[in-house]
């Protein structure tokens, strides 16, 4: 009889090992099931949020151009525009379109557009901000995206070595080619709905004033020697700004026109396109 018991307590004993083995391998593969979706949603995540974040950008192929107040400005050239003088830039790209509410938001995690719009161009950012917005993008994307000197901004807006020598980015008739008083109804627009310029370049007439990298200096006296890749000034309280904006007169949408915000002023006709160096974009 006792050894029935003995032998009870030996087949419970291995009963419950095994029953805690099953237990066990089934939390195993519970667990391991669980990470793999865990680990295929994130992925899907970060997926996604690349397809968002690819930014199609135009190669500039390097040139000579005179910067500033050219012939085709006419009689409407500012001061700060004076005197045209010679530049080379080096080839770069360039974005298409400007930085838009959707993409700000994947990276930054909120939009301070005053108009929301998915497609339109971030707003009320400072260059400060900017700055900020481009060093997590290159982070996430592993990439060396950055903002266009005055010099690239200008010779990209002019069309680069196909340019016609337009008044403003692609044309002479404003009203195709950008949003500005007369046509946005005092809102900025989704990209890409006007006219593009030479080099497929979209709103660098209009919509909003775009950041550079430049803090904003006058021009150089000398307008004989050819300034090679010119960065601005050395120093500075302000930003160079280019572009136009929305609520703004034609006087501003000019290739050549110039003006300037404090690096960390946030303004909702401000907004920034992405530039970068050929050897990046190869």
């Amino acid at each position: 009889m006792r050894k029935i018991v003995v032998f009870s307590i030996l087949i419970s004993a291995i009963l419950c090992v095994l029953t805690s083995a099953k237990k066990e391998d089934k939390n195993a593969t519970e667990k391991a099931a669980a990470t793999q979706h865990t680990s295929a949603y994130r992925e899907d995540q970060i997926a996604r949020k690349k397809a968002i974040l690819t930014f199609k950008m135009v190669f500039v192929e390097g040139g000579s151009f005179t910067m500033g107040c050219t012939a085709e400005q006419e009689s409407e050239c500012l001061l700060p525009e004076k005197p045209a003088h010679p530049v080379f830039v080096r080839s770069f790209a360039i974005c298409k379109y400007t930085v838009t509410q959707r993409q700000w938001r994947e990276v930054m995690g909120k939009n301070p557009s005053d108009t929301r719009d998915d497609d339109s161009p971030v707003t009320n950012i400072s260059w400060d901000d900017a700055q900020k917005f481009i060093e997590k993008l290159n982070a996430f994307l592993g990439s060396n995206y950055r903002l266009p000197t005055e010099a690239e901004w200008e010779y990209a807006a002019r069309g680069g070595v196909m340019s016609e020598n337009y008044k403003y980015s692609g044309g002479n008739d404003m009203y195709s080619l950008g949003w500005y008083k007369d046509n946005a109804e005092g809102v900025p627009h989704p990209n890409g709905k006007r006219k593009e310029n030479e080099l497929g370049l979209y709103d660098m007439s209009g919509n909003v004033w775009e950041w550079c990298s430049d803090w904003y200096g006058a021009y150089p006296e000398d307008t004989e020697t050819e300034l090679i890749n010119p960065e601005g000034a050395s120093t500075g309280t302000e930003r160079v700004v280019r572009g136009g904006y929305f609520e703004g007169p034609t006087l501003f949408c000019r290739v050549s026109c110039r003006n300037k915000s404090k690096p960390d002023y946030a303004s909702s006709i401000i907004g920034l396109r992405l530039a970068m160096d050929k050897s990046s974009a190869d």
